[in-house]
């Protein structure tokens, strides 16, 4: 398992159109991924659960990985996240 914690740079958070990209890039890898805003679980494979999750501009997440190149791919998935504009 491996864990990380990033901030939502992207002035308008995972709105509709972040959120579907990033539902896809998720859905790239066979890892369990969760990812956590506050005390609400987020499963970023899922748009809707994505969506209900209100996350913002300078919304706190951790992002927890578990399968095999956890590690790895919790980091491709922050600096996806990182990475967002818009």
């Amino acid at each position: 398992m491996a864990e990380m914690h990033t901030k939502i740079k992207n002035k308008t958070g995972l709105h509709a159109r972040p959120a579907s990209a990033f539902t896809e890039f998720c859905k790239g890898y066979p890892n369990e991924i969760t990812l956590l805003n506050g005390e609400k679980e987020i499963n970023p494979k899922s748009i809707i659960s994505i969506l209900a999750g209100g996350i913002s501009k300078g919304t706190e997440l951790k992002v927890v990985v578990e399968g095999e190149d956890a590690g790895k791919v919790c980091r491709e998935i922050a600096g996806f996240l990182d990475g967002l504009e818009g």
